[in-house]
């Protein structure tokens, strides 16, 4: 049975489908089908056709090409580029394979990336942006790309922030603002083929950060809603993003939004093959204070909740520390996937 055939008989998620284009144009039926994808999976299709991004995917299939030869550097050349030894906040450089735990016996991921930092390609702020030539060569595309994923994901702030009736100063944008350096990344992936259909390459976890934009035209990518007791398959849709919410917007609401458990891994029964995926993960501005926003749509905290003092910075690096297993297996678990137990 082929890959393609198996997936149409595997639990499949039910995600919805939202039109940029009609999402633009102040669609009330796709803004509360976005509030309601928002609410009830954390993931969701973005259809892109006929867009004014009308590039995005013209620029998505030119950054596979990107990828694949960025992969085919020398292992001397990409430890130039170690992103744990360029950046405090993992938004440059190379991680390679067998970095980050799986499980909680130690066991390692099986998976390359490449991150690019939307600061370093767009220019902005401070920060040392060292790259190689691929990188260089291809910068009007990647800053093409970043661009008009940036509109989109703009779009979908405000559409969010108009749908939960917030204030300014409040709203999900004023802590995205594209003018600002944050630490927004393109990260780019390279999953190795493994004969062990039972082996899961990839770390269960939530997103750290506001959207996350996937592309990608391999299936294997699977996410577990809430209350959903098996894990289901996200089949890849020609001319659409996947979208999903992250921990920020998460904590910012109270858990109205869901950041949604997701992994990548094998077809049961199939060897893991060589896949190519990228993603552009959009993260608040590392001063912004994680706490709930004013809306008398989103859930107040519990009397006996203590109120969090986390910044967006903070959670960054606490995510990543539990990603490199320097968390015990406990804090480990609850860190990156809000303890659900998914962790073996």
């Amino acid at each position: 049975m082929s890959p393609s055939t198996l997936l149409d008989q595997l639990p499949e998620a039910n995600l919805a489908v939202i039109d940029l284009q009609k999402l633009e144009s102040g669609s009330a039926y796709e803004q509360a089908s976005l509030l309601r994808a928002s609410i009830e999976n954390g993931f969701f299709y973005l259809k892109l056709v006929d867009t004014p991004e009308r590039h995005v995917l013209e620029y998505a299939e030119k950054v596979f090409e990107l990828s694949q030869e960025i992969f085919t550097y020398d292992p001397v050349v990409k430890d130039l580029f170690d992103v744990d030894r360029l950046s405090q906040y993992k938004t440059n450089g190379y991680k390679p394979k067998g970095r980050n735990i799986v499980s909680k016996d130690g066991s390692r991921d099986g998976f390359e990336s490449w991150v690019l930092p939307r600061n370093g390609l767009e220019r902005l702020g401070d920060d040392l942006f060292p790259h190689p030539p691929a990188v260089a060569d291809g910068m009007n595309l990647l800053r093409g790309l970043i661009g008009e994923l940036g509109s989109a994901a703009q779009t979908i702030f405000r559409s969010l922030s108009d749908s939960l009736n917030l204030q300014p100063g409040q709203r999900f944008e004023d802590f995205h603002d594209p003018s600002r350096p944050a630490p927004d990344i393109l990260r780019l992936l390279k999953y190795h083929a493994d004969e062990r259909s039972s082996n899961i390459p990839q770390t269960p976890h939530t997103d750290l950060g506001s959207l996350t934009f996937v592309f990608t035209s391999t299936p294997g990518l699977q996410v577990l809603p809430p209350h959903v007791p098996e894990w289901q398959y996200v089949q890849p849709l020609a001319g659409h993003a996947i979208v999903n919410i992250g921990d920020c917007l998460t904590k910012m609401t109270n858990g109205l939004l869901k950041s949604v458990l997701h992994r990548v891994g094998p077809l049961p029964g199939h060897p893991m093959p060589e896949r190519y995926s990228f993603a552009y993960l959009m993260r608040p501005e590392d001063s912004t204070l994680l706490q709930v926003l004013d809306s008398p749509l989103i859930p107040s905290p519990q009397k006996d909740e203590v109120p969090t003092t986390i910044t967006s910075g903070e959670w960054i690096q606490s995510k990543f520390k539990a990603l490199r297993g320097t968390y015990d297996a406990k804090d480990g678990d609850r860190i990156l996937t809000g303890g659900r137990g998914v962790m073996v």
